[in-house]
């Protein structure tokens, strides 16, 4: 978040208005069950730009890019199958885990309502990551477990209510693949690239996660679940 509905995703020449309403059609909860009998909430979502991307902010990517999550009683999973990703460069991806979104100020919750607002309850945890190949097409899934989640950015932070909890999941471009600066430019958050891309509002654990270099490191896509 691999993602095939009934329902066609339109280009970026669609609506505000349809965009939203495709959104929240996507969005919607599927209750399905699981091989173990517990049941599962099942959502899809059109995958978004970013505005470092230098596209509009949360306009659609278009046709046939988009994500799912799965969520239990026991955790998440979540699949992405998007494109318009620029060839050769290395990608990872970041869940943004809220746990009580209610206490964001907007919604779906902006970054400094999951960073700054500890009464949100959030966490932003790796997710998976690689390079992408020549069509500039690709996808990435994952799973996190309902628990305590240490490896993320945020002290104390976990995913406490995986069927209650906003998601988000983001895209980080770390420009064109270097030999020298692999495998951590797939693996977390700035390997690669220069401080000056580095977005000012992130702590300083994600500013040391990863060994610097000469790329630009740039949000790219996002997909939110609410």
């Amino acid at each position: 978040m691999l993602l095939r509905s009934a329902t066609r995703i339109p280009g970026r020449a669609g609506t505000a208005a349809s965009a939203v309403a495709l959104a929240a059609i996507l969005a919607s909860p599927i209750a399905v069950g699981t091989a173990s009998g517990d049941p599962a909430s099942v959502q899809r979502s059109p995958m978004r730009w970013h505005m470092q991307s230098t596209n509009a902010h949360m306009s659609l990517v278009g046709d046939g890019a988009r994500a799912k999550l799965t969520r239990t009683s026991n955790g998440i999973s979540y699949a992405i199958d998007t494109h318009s990703l620029r060839a050769g460069h290395a990608y990872t991806v970041w869940v943004l885990v809220i746990n009580n979104p209610a206490a964001c100020v907007a919604s779906p919750c902006a970054p400094t309502d999951i960073l700054k607002n500890p009464e949100t309850d959030s966490q932003v945890l790796y997710g998976t990551g690689h390079v992408v190949g020549s069509s500039g097409q690709a996808g990435f899934g994952g799973h996190i477990a309902r628990g305590p989640l240490p490896q993320g950015w945020l002290p104390g932070g976990g995913l406490k209510d995986p069927l209650g909890a906003e998601i988000h999941l983001v895209l980080n471009d770390h420009g064109p693949k270097l030999a020298e600066f692999m495998p951590g430019m797939i693996r977390t958050y700035r390997a690669g690239c220069t401080d000056a891309s580095l977005p000012g509002l992130f702590p300083p654990s994600a500013i040391a996660d990863g060994e610097p270099g000469p790329n630009t490191c740039r949000l790219w896509q996002v997909a939110v679940f609410q």
